[in-house]
């Protein structure tokens, strides 16, 4: 299997020692970089976001970003449906923070944690889960388009010291969407219409194989079109619509009540933080191991472009937001990764 090879190699003292040569390598030209970046920075604003925050709204968004992983869940025991009726929610959640804590501590190659975890603890094969990733991805893709949209609808540049950066975001940001939305559409149709025609089709074309490898792609790519054979049944995908919804309406009350809980963002209105949270969400892709990346940078320059937040306190409260929407579930994913028995 593909992503077996891959989980091993991750997890070898090969990929350990790239990993380090790596970091020797880049670390200096980072710290000169941050250094020079960072000797005029205000600390002292920076820290007094921190002294500023109001609990009353930060508690109930913590708590709202820990409900957006039961929906989550959920969905994802939808999708296992056709492989297994009678799963269990109580592992699927729990694999589901065991996953996003492994996201947020290794990057994006922390992604095969949950679908690894789940194939193992509900007795499906890896590859239909790799499938129902897939989905979740393209389902997740979806809203996260319709939130940008309805930002960049919304939203009036007009008067803003907008950067060349997101002005250009600004400016093609509409045909991106359309683009990306024709292709998920055409992805859910296609396994929707044709999943298992398409692997007949994939199948016939392995022909010049040996057999044994045929088998074995075959079997993998029969797996993963079962994992996508919820896209097919109309009540099935009428819940994971439900619960996506469900899922993104719990993360943007969260980024609310967060934002709500600083006096430089307590004015922003719910589109406002539907800007936020549509901008924020595409730089989430980019997951450096253990400290985010995207999430905070363009958190940021939203903040600071969009909304003229002073640097040091949009500083503060992107990595604020960062902390209370990804970093919340690591105390709980850890927990339960020890209680399985996992290192």
């Amino acid at each position: 299997m593909v992503t077996t090879d891959l989980l091993n190699f991750l997890s070898s003292p090969k990929f350990r020692r790239w990993a380090f040569g790596l970091a020797i390598v880049f670390a200096p030209l980072l710290i000169w970089f941050s250094w020079q970046r960072l000797a005029a920075f205000d600390w002292a604003a920076f820290g007094q976001v921190y002294n500023q925050i109001d609990w009353r709204w930060m508690l109930p968004g913590g708590a709202t970003v820990l409900a957006s992983y039961l929906a989550r869940a959920l969905r994802w025991q939808v999708m296992l449906r056709p492989l297994n009726p009678h799963s269990s929610l109580a592992r699927i959640l729990k694999n589901t923070m065991i996953g996003f804590t492994a996201i947020v501590l290794f990057g994006r190659p922390g992604e095969l944690v949950r679908p690894y975890l789940i194939s193992r603890s509900e007795n499906v094969s890896l590859s239909s889960q790799m499938a129902a990733w897939f989905l979740e991805r393209i389902y997740d893709l979806l809203a996260v388009l319709l939130l940008f949209g309805i930002g960049l609808a919304t939203f009036n540049p007009t008067g803003r010291n907008v950067g060349p950066a997101l002005q250009w975001v600004l400016q093609t940001g509409g045909v991106f969407i359309a683009v990306l939305c024709a292709a998920c559409l055409i992805i859910l149709i296609t396994a929707a219409l044709g999943g298992a025609t398409l692997v007949t089709r994939l199948r016939e074309s392995l022909a010049f194989l040996p057999e044994n490898l045929q088998a074995r792609i075959g079997g993998t790519l029969e797996n993963f079109a079962t994992g996508l054979a919820s896209c097919g049944r109309p009540a099935d995908m009428g819940l994971i619509i439900f619960y996506t919804v469900l899922e993104w309406g719990s993360i943007l009350g969260a980024c609310l009540f967060i934002l709500w809980s600083f006096p430089q963002t307590n004015s922003l209105s719910g589109l406002d933080v539907i800007v936020y949270l549509g901008f924020v969400s595409f730089g989430s892709i980019i997951q450096i191991p253990g400290i985010g990346g995207g999430t905070q940078l363009v958190g940021f320059l939203v903040l600071s472009q969009l909304f003229a937040v002073a640097a040091a306190p949009a500083t503060g409260i992107a990595i604020a937001c960062w902390l209370a929407t990804w970093v919340v579930v690591i105390p709980f994913g850890i927990v339960l990764a020890a209680r399985q028995g996992l290192s």
